[in-house]
């Protein structure tokens, strides 16, 4: 029997706990981590003391270092609820034979349905006239449609693809950028490919589906920014880190761009809340991919992907660090 310890909140909350049965059914025993209730995640020393004894973690987005690595000689599976997974150190989890593992595919449409939203959020203004209609101001003007605008997608992974399929009937006019294209798929959707810069200059609506790696950290930069038209927006509903927010926060200020809509920040929560309070931003908690539904799938692969490993055979598909079964 293996001890799984449980530092996601969405899966201790999630309204199903098929989660749980797994693990119980396949023989471990669940151990929900204790963290104070003002703190998202635990800490670095505090991970490190939960982790003792503890074989695989049905993992939030806290930090797993070299240094937690080595301070957890029992752990041999790290499965995140979610998709997102830089906040492992996945080569020191390959160091120390522990496979780093993701719930994909559980919040594509998520994602995408929140992506799409904003997307018809900026074009109608909705921001604003919610706001002005709660303070008594019935003062209506012209806002916009997105059939026949230009939307560049940068990604065109699970999620690119998803919010793609959402958006072929509002008839826009769909360009990507993606290194490695599914040319089916592109071709099925009349989406024309294009170098990033291109999709920045030509784009009525930018829409971030990219991980943060070295070469993706501030992606949107102030020189991409300037490329944008003046009545551009940009949707981030990826990784903060993609985005310079300083260089986005000028851009906004000095009406390089319309707008912007922004679920994820470099820092979460954010330290600096100027983005939040211009008034031709959207800004919400980083809750762009959770739902009822998801929730619930997202803990259930979770779980399921430490079983499969501690039986000795998973999908490949799940692992984001290199360690397969086969």
């Amino acid at each position: 029997m293996a001890r799984v310890l449980v530092t996601s909140r969405l899966a201790v909350k999630s309204p199903d706990t098929t989660w749980r049965g797994l693990l119980e059914q396949a023989g471990h025993e669940v151990v929900v981590a204790q963290v104070p209730a003002n703190q998202m995640y635990p800490t670095e020393e505090q991970l490190k003391d939960l982790l003792q004894g503890i074989t695989a973690t049905v993992a939030s987005s806290e930090s797993y270092t070299r240094a937690v690595f080595e301070s957890a000689p029992e752990l041999r599976v790290v499965s995140r609820v979610g998709v997102g997974y830089d906040a492992i150190d996945t080569a020191a989890a390959a160091d120390h034979d522990v496979v780093a593992m993701i719930a994909a595919g559980s919040n594509d449409t998520t994602v995408a349905e929140s992506a799409v939203a904003m997307i018809l959020a900026l074009a109608r203004e909705l921001y604003a006239y919610i706001t002005n209609t709660a303070e008594g101001d019935w003062s209506r003007g012209l806002m916009n449609e997105i059939r026949d605008k230009t939307i560049g997608v940068v990604g065109l992974g699970r999620i690119g693809k998803s919010v793609v399929r959402r958006l072929a009937g509002f008839d826009p006019v769909l360009i990507a950028a993606e290194p490695y294209p599914d040319h089916d798929f592109v071709a099925q959707h009349g989406i024309e490919l294009v170098e990033i810069d291109d999709l920045f200059r030509r784009s009525d609506y930018v829409t971030l589906h990219v991980n943060t790696t070295p070469d993706t950290v501030n992606l949107v930069n102030e020189r991409r920014l300037g490329m944008m038209k003046p009545t551009a927006f940009l949707v981030n509903t990826a990784r903060g880190g993609l985005v310079d927010e300083d260089a986005l926060y000028a851009a906004l200020t000095n009406g390089v761009i319309a707008g912007a809509a922004l679920d994820v920040r470099a820092q979460e929560p954010p330290s600096d809340h100027r983005l939040a309070q211009l008034p031709n931003v959207i800004a919400t908690p980083h809750v762009a991919g959770i739902s009822t539904d998801c929730v619930v799938r997202m803990a259930d692969m979770a779980a399921q992907n430490i079983v499969d490993v501690l039986q000795g055979s998973w999908r490949r598909e799940m692992v984001v660090n290199g360690l397969y079964s086969d």
